[in-house]
């Protein structure tokens, strides 16, 4: 080995010089080639950071738009600007969901809702009549892509309020100020209502209930129908007494025909019958536990009331 590394001299040969210098470039290209995949590791898990960053940044700031939160009562429609706007068959319920920030998510309230609209219509003779129009309605959840579509999140400003608007003025113009008060008139208003929910919920709403509130009228016709409502209050109270009299009146001609068919029957009643009986009632009027006075003195020792018997036609 010595003979093929060293010359005669003592020299290394040209050979293992060679083979030196080659060890040295093989090492050189490995350590370049560490060093250069070390900078590639380290360029790429840069790269790999700042995107994490950039990501991160990205999420906190558009979180609100990403992650969506549909609480108990709401339905969530989303409108995807990629991909053919709002689907029809996609309705987000309760829940977390997760939307990308270039899309928009709309919640709906699927819960009971009650409106109450003041308004002023006009009766059957053209007088303003003023009230609270009430209406309790909920969105069909299955329906709510194609109701988003058509009338979007405005949609009781676009659809509720002015159908409610018209189904009163419709209820309304069929009556005269005066009729609004009477129970038939109310009756009749809930069967036309029953038609106006179909028409104002349509298939996007369900209507549960219609009603009317706080109805004022004119001042005149307010007070001119208070004033005919006592006018008929005072006639029914006077014909109640005159109906009252006239009871009266029978029950006494009654009374003195029962006299007098009295007077007719005791003219033939035994003077010692008359006598008994007013003991019997002086008997009856002791025993009364209430206080009293009798006043005695009468014939045979009788009450004066008792005991004054006429003998005229009395048998002895």
């Amino acid at each position: 080995m010595s003979s093929s590394i060293f010359t005669e001299n003592g020299q290394k040969s040209q050979t293992a010089l060679k083979e030196e210098a080659l060890d040295k470039e093989e090492a050189r290209a490995l350590r370049v080639r560490r060093w250069r995949t070390r900078w590639r590791n380290l360029k790429l898990g840069v790269k790999l950071f700042l995107i994490l960053l950039v990501l991160g940044v990205f999420i906190w700031i558009f979180h609100d738009h990403i992650f969506v939160t549909v609480h108990s009562g709401e339905a969530l429609v989303v409108y995807y600007r990629l991909f053919g706007g709002t689907s029809h068959n996609q309705v987000g319920y309760e829940g977390l969901h997760i939307v990308t920030p270039w899309d928009q998510a709309f919640l709906y309230n699927i819960r009971t809702q009650t409106l109450v609209k003041p308004m002023t219509v006009l009766s059957r003779n053209g007088l303003e009549v003023r009230l609270d129009a009430q209406i309790r309605f909920h969105p069909i959840p299955e329906i709510l892509p194609y109701m988003h579509r058509r009338y979007g999140p405005e949609y009781v400003t676009t659809i509720i309020v002015p159908q409610l608007t018209e189904a009163v003025q419709r209820v309304i113009g069929q009556f005269y100020p005066e009729e609004l008060y009477s129970s038939d008139t109310g009756a009749s208003v809930n069967r036309i209502f029953e038609d106006a929910k179909r028409l104002i919920g349509g298939v996007y709403l369900q209507i549960e209930d219609i009603a009317l509130f706080n109805i004022k009228l004119p001042d005149k016709v307010q007070n001119a129908i208070q004033n005919k409502a006592e006018a008929e209050q005072n006639a029914l109270a006077h014909a109640y007494r005159v109906q009252q009299e006239q009871r009266e009146a029978e029950r006494k001609l009654i009374e003195a025909k029962s006299l007098q068919q009295y007077a007719n029957t005791v003219t033939g009643i035994p003077r010692s019958v008359l006598v008994w009986k007013g003991i019997e009632a002086t008997l009856e009027l002791a025993k009364s536990p209430n206080a009293k006075v009798i006043v005695m003195g009468g014939k045979d020792s009788l009450p004066l009331v008792l005991g004054n018997v006429p003998d005229i036609g009395l048998e002895k």
